[in-house]
């Protein structure tokens, strides 16, 4: 096997932070030499109980984060610094970068606030939209928040790797409020394109895909998302509901919200007949979305999950646990399996050449983007703010989907496919060249700018790329140095490779709503497509990983990574609470198993809510500020105990309040709070805007849209914003005539024949 992606890179970590501790634990995976000072060995929030009712989960998510790390290094001299929470002074400074880690960045309004990952998700707007419609709204779970953060981070490490030598070690600021961001772009532009806000709708309800939900079976639970007019009536022939299938008004996505209640009703008379895993293959059959909901001892026995070696095993008081494994599946290069003993360090590697432009560095490297809808087109989006030329392969038969649902004549003819604001977001930076893959010529245009190319990406069906003759092992042929990125659902060469998926089959296929919601409800959905932009931050981390090995050895590899597994990290201490206990972990609704209290609060105003986390250094202050000073010596047993009734103190002083002059007067105590922010208040929110977070974008057909930048910031330089998403086909000419040798007299013939195309050509249901 070839030597490890990272081999020779040192990092040092300092820190109590999970966001610190999980960016450590990806380099250590990827074979870095990782060290933690042994006086910094615990992490605060990690090395508590998993349930607080059972001392046998106590240090397991420590454990998990931190296996493969050794005490300290040979010598002083690390490439990267890892300063997280309570990092200290470090003892020297890194060759080539520290990355500073923190809620919410180093300045700004709330740069002094106190952070957890219930405030992460409330001040983006996550938890606003999830649960039920009265209320309260949703908590998604315990460490999501600080594990982007620690991706995020992860990636700006690989970013300062790439650039290489400086005169100066480099800075990367790296805000975990900033990197979940991610997950409300689409909800922002759905806000602005509704000409509403939007609300929460209900349980496992996300307007306006319907249904998008989870429903209980004979055994285990089916989570389902058929969109398309295709899939509808596939799904409506599974179940045997005709009437509903031919229903004009249920054929269309779009039209289908309003009958919901009745939809739903239907649906949960039907699945009983039916186990889920039975459900689920005749879905498979059908190519309609629709996955078993595993529970963890689901996830810790599943199939796909056990012959891809999703799981690892970590040792952790004597025992070995199985917990997720780094979702980088770079087949040559791939994470290590044995977690548990660190990487031997090796002499000090030579970082690489500066790069020329240090706000680009990425330049120079050129990408072919077959991918479409979000998480792919996220992966390249992260590799163009970074200064790739991003070439992005549509045709005009069958353009990105996300470019809009309405293909009708009088919709082409006025513009519609440019006006989708998702579209604008996710592919700015890019160019876009037409071409026809399904016609020889165009085939073979295609692969005449791969063969100038350094990276391909795609995220089609299982097989698509295989039948058009652009699979790795054809695009590779000759040639040892091409990257080229897959994403599916469950990856790609198993027995569940061609399931059709979305964001949303991907959060329900990972076992996460096992989790979240209450005791007595079903698994609980937290987002509309939570696996869409966790699986393109992920695509863009592994390729920064493979660019980097690249450019030290030559060499390129396929990636082929599952979307599914960059879901698990979520799932981590649900499943060693089971492998710890023998029973599955129970829903906690809105409280944390470390943390009381912990919830969401009304406030005054039409659902307007206040988030506080109090920790035990906290809980003091939290009691004087409630008019309960007689409560604060309770332990966490005692707060647990007493939650409901320390929960309607909350309530009751919170009730006239203003949520973000209440979440100042507790965070002036040092008390954890944030207002929850609804979707479409996010892009005013005083923090992101003081640190320059959003671009300032204007495009015809769209007019003004503010655009979510990259989350972190290099020597305190925001990296610039690059070009405006592409028109269809508008970079056909420029791209092939330099890149394929095509002529102006040979393009002329490509528009004639349709081959080439700068507008939908074809009229069809998205």
């Amino acid at each position: 096997m070839a030597e490890a992606a990272l081999a020779g890179v040192r990092v040092l970590e300092l820190g109590v932070g999970v966001a610190g501790s999980y960016c450590g634990k990806l380099f250590a995976d990827m074979g870095a030499y990782v060290a933690r000072p042994p006086h910094r060995g615990c992490v605060a929030l990690a090395n508590q109980r998993l349930d607080l009712n059972e001392p046998g989960t106590e240090g397991l998510y420590n454990s998990y984060l931190n296996a493969g790390k050794a005490q300290a290094l040979e010598t002083g001299d690390y490439d990267i610094l890892i300063q997280a929470e309570g990092a200290g002074v470090a003892p020297a400074p890194p060759r080539i970068a520290t990355l500073d880690i923190s809620w919410f960045g180093q300045d700004g309004p709330y740069a002094n606030w106190q952070g957890s990952d219930l405030l992460v998700q409330a001040l983006t707007g996550m938890a606003h939209v999830a649960g039920p419609k009265e209320g309260p709204p949703l908590f998604t779970g315990e460490h999501q928040a600080a594990l982007v953060g620690g991706a995020a981070a992860y990636a700006a490490g690989m970013v300062a790797l790439i650039g290489g030598a400086a005169s100066q070690p480099q800075t990367f600021d790296i805000s975990i409020l900033e990197s979940v961001m991610i997950m409300s772009e689409m909800q922002m532009c759905n806000a602005i394109a509704f000409g509403k806000p939007l609300v929460r709708m209900g349980t496992n309800r996300f307007e306006p895909t319907c249904p998008l939900s989870i429903h209980e079976c004979k055994a285990g639970w089916i989570g389902i998302t058929p969109l398309t007019p295709h899939q509808w009536q596939a799904f409506c022939d599974i179940l045997e509901l005709p009437n509903m299938r031919d229903d004009p008004d249920l054929l269309p996505a779009r039209t289908r919200y309003p009958f919901a209640d009745q939809i739903e009703l239907a649906l949960d008379k039907v699945f009983p007949d039916k186990t889920a895993e039975e459900w689920a293959e005749l879905g498979r059959l059908a190519k309609v979305p629709m996955v078993v909901v595993p529970n963890a001892k689901g996830i810790l026995e599943h199939p796909i999950f056990n012959a891809r070696g999703s799981l690892v095993e970590t040792e952790a008081g004597g025992y070995r646990f199985k917990t997720p494994r780094t979702p980088f599946s770079l087949e040559e290069t791939p994470p290590r399996r044995d977690v548990n003993k660190p990487t031997k360090p090796k002499s000090p590697l030579d970082p690489l050449s500066s790069a020329t432009d240090a706000e680009a560095p990425l330049a120079g490297v050129r990408v072919i983007d077959f991918s479409m809808g979000w998480a792919g087109p996220l992966a390249t989006r992260i590799l163009a703010d970074l200064g790739a030329e991003v070439i992005k392969i549509e045709a005009g038969r069958y353009p990105d989907w996300w470019r809009g649902v309405d293909w009708s004549t009088e919709a082409i003819a006025h513009g519609q496919y440019e006006e989708s604001r998702h579209f604008s977001v996710i592919n700015r930076g890019k160019k876009s060249v037409s071409l026809d893959l399904t016609e020889a010529e165009g085939l073979r245009l295609a692969k005449a700018l791969v063969s100038r190319a350094n990276v391909v990406v795609e995220n089609q069906a299982a097989g698509v790329m295989d039948r058009l003759g652009l699979s790795y092992k054809t695009l590779s042929a000759g040639r040892h140095d091409l990257i080229m990125l897959s994403m599916s659902a469950f990856g790609a060469g198993n027995a569940w490779s061609d399931t059709r998926a979305y964001g949303s089959v991907l959060e329900q296929g990972s076992g996460l709503p096992s989790f979240c919601g209450s005791a007595d409800g079903p698994p609980t959905m937290g987002h509309v497509a939570y696996g869409d932009p966790i699986g393109g931050l992920y695509g863009g981390a592994a390729l920064l990983t493979a660019i980097y090995r690249q450019r030290r050895t030559g060499r390129g590899q396929w990636i082929n990574n599952s979307q599914i597994e960059a879901m698990l990290p979520f799932t981590a201490g649900s499943i060693l609470i089971q492998q710890a206990t023998g029973r599955e972990p129970i829903r906690r609704g809105n409280r944390h198993s470390a943390l009381a209290p912990h919830g969401i609060y009304r406030t005054a105003g039409d659902d307007a809510w206040i988030a506080i986390a109090a920790t035990d250094v906290a809980w003091p202050a939290l009691a004087q500020k409630i008019g309960h000073s007689r409560w604060s010596t309770m332990d966490i047993s005692d707060r647990c105990a007493r939650a409901d009734e320390i929960d309607a103190a909350i309530s009751a002083w919170a009730s006239g309040k203003d949520a973000s002059e209440a979440a100042a007067v507790l965070q002036a105590a040092r008390v954890p709070a944030a207002p929850l922010l609804p979707i479409h208040q996010v892009e005013d929110d005083p923090q992101m805007n003081a640190r320059d977070f959003f671009y300032e974008t204007e495009r015809p057909y769209i007019g003004r849209l503010k655009q979510s930048g990259l989350p972190f910031r290099r020597n305190g330089t925001r990296y610039p914003m690059p070009t405006l998403a592409p028109f269809l086909g508008a970079d056909s000419a420029d791209a092939l005539r330099d890149i394929a040798n095509v002529s102006d007299t040979a393009f002329r013939d490509l528009i004639k024949s349709g081959i080439v195309s700068l507008k939908p050509t074809q009229l069809r249901s998205a």
